[in-house]
């Protein structure tokens, strides 16, 4: 046995006491090795573990071992690592971290294009990923159950920035030929995603035999059956290392930031362009990042999905000073909401005068026929300020443009607008002042453009 088949580095060895090894399996309590003198099982030095001086070993560790031939060895130290892999451990209650594992070159995300495939589950992968210090590579299995592969790889390709993207089969052999430059000899690679997505089936295709147990799907379901129950490292004919991985649904960011600045780095290059540095991309004037949601530059499920994982990053980094600024923006929001009380104009009339922030023209509420007014006469555009009309309770403060008119009851006309920002939809009452040309135009643009006419006829018959 040469544990340097094992990717063990000679730069570990120079100035330590013991044994080197390589865990390739942890079980509770004790772990399986590799080292020079064969393979076997070990337990912790207690004494330098308890005290939280070393870093517990996981899948893929390089230890330091006291050799026991006959019985189980001693680990003595944990090795530095090159890469690691953590989440936020399921039973912690949120505040401790659970190893993947370690020291390995690249990071196998599979997600199959079937029932599994998550958009938003792929973007945690991909944060925690890049948080490792490995490369991520996204592969998208059972290719063979679906004829419109590209527009999976194409979606996923908007998101995953900077990462390659395969769609494989290990079924029929798609795909698997692109993977010959990750597979090189001591490289480890670690294969992370779901149950059922076919991991162990595409590690016994790329090596080529049966190394692994593989299931089924749930016909209840569609979920995988568990057929990894622990993290484990082989070394295939090949001499690549495959670290395979129980199946994980949940996967709590921790310790995480930077790899949420990598994962989404679509979005990150707008941070710091706003007008304000302090700018929380709400309703502040001159905003890099709702610029570019009106300009199709961002998504908004990007955007979404960007802070939901760098808040719940934040958290995981450091609880006290995230509870800290929630606990100020509460402050925040309860001001507002005491200056939004005393312009509560859902039962006293609004006549403030505005300046219109898409015309530019001057607003007053003269000659405007109603009790409130709530958009600009002349361009008819609004702004979005009421979650219910004439609170003011709206925290967006997007523009909202006039997209169509619809005839009340009353046969009263109202206009619908709809936000740029969140896209929310309002219906607000026509004043005596508005533009009636333009209101005819936004009433007649549907007409304009009938679905139903034959390009092909010229003659006008239906």
């Amino acid at each position: 046995m040469n544990i340097k088949k094992y990717g063990f580095p000679s730069s570990h060895i120079s100035g330590q006491n013991g044994t080197p090894a390589r865990i390739t399996a942890v079980h509770r309590g004790f772990f399986e090795i590799v080292c020079d003198y064969g393979t076997g099982l070990a337990g912790l030095k207690t004494g330098a573990y308890r005290t939280g001086g070393e870093n517990l070993p996981t899948t893929g560790d390089f230890v330091l071992i006291d050799w026991q031939a006959n019985g189980e060895s001693r680990i003595l130290k944990t090795l530095p690592r090159k890469t690691y892999f953590a989440r936020l451990d399921p039973s912690s209650s949120g505040h401790g971290e659970q190893a993947v594992a370690a020291n390995f070159d690249y990071v196998f995300l599979l997600q199959s294009l079937d029932r599994d495939f998550n958009p938003r589950r792929l973007e945690r992968y991909l944060t925690l990923s890049w948080q490792s210090g490995a490369t991520p590579v996204v592969l998208l299995t059972k290719a063979d159950g679906t004829a419109d592969a590209a527009s999976y790889l194409r979606a996923v390709q908007t998101s995953a920035i900077g990462v390659e993207v395969y769609a494989v089969s290990a079924k029929t052999g798609e795909g698997l030929d692109r993977l010959q430059s990750y597979l090189q000899p001591g490289k480890t690679i670690v294969f992370l995603g779901s149950s059922g997505v076919g991991k162990s089936t595409l590690v016994n295709a790329l090596a080529g035999e049966a190394v692994m147990e593989t299931g089924g799907i749930r016909e209840k379901d569609g979920r995988g059956r568990h057929t990894t129950s622990r993290r484990q490292l082989l070394l295939l004919q090949s001499g690549v290392m495959v670290i395979d991985t129980p199946g994980m649904r949940e996967l709590g960011l921790w310790n995480a930031e930077g790899g949420v600045e990598k994962s989404f780095a679509d979005v990150e290059q707008f941070l710091g362009s706003c007008k304000f540095s302090d700018c929380r991309h709400q309703s502040e004037p001159g905003c890099a990042i709702k610029k570019a949601l009106r300009a199709g530059e961002l998504s908004y499920d990007r955007w979404e999905s960007y802070q939901k994982l760098h808040i719940e990053a934040q958290y995981a980094d450091d609880k006290i000073g995230y509870l800290r600024q929630k606990e100020q923006r509460f402050k925040e929001i309860a001001k507002l909401q005491k200056t939004m009380l005393a312009q509560d104009y859902r039962h006293a009339p609004c006549t403030d005068s505005f300046i219109c922030k898409v015309c530019g023209a001057p607003v007053s509420p003269q000659d405007m026929g109603s009790r409130h007014r709530n958009h600009c006469p002349h361009c008819l555009s609004s702004v979005h300020l009421d979650n219910r009309p004439g609170d003011r309770a709206s925290l967006c403060k997007g523009i909202m443009d006039p997209v169509a008119v619809w005839a009340r009851g009353n046969e009263e006309w109202a206009l619908i607008h709809r936000c740029r920002t969140c896209g929310t939809l309002h219906s607000n009452r026509i004043a005596a002042d508005d533009n009636e040309a333009l209101l005819l135009e936004i009433a007649n643009k549907p007409l304009s453009a009938t679905p139903f006419a034959d390009p092909d006829e010229t003659d006008g018959a239906w």
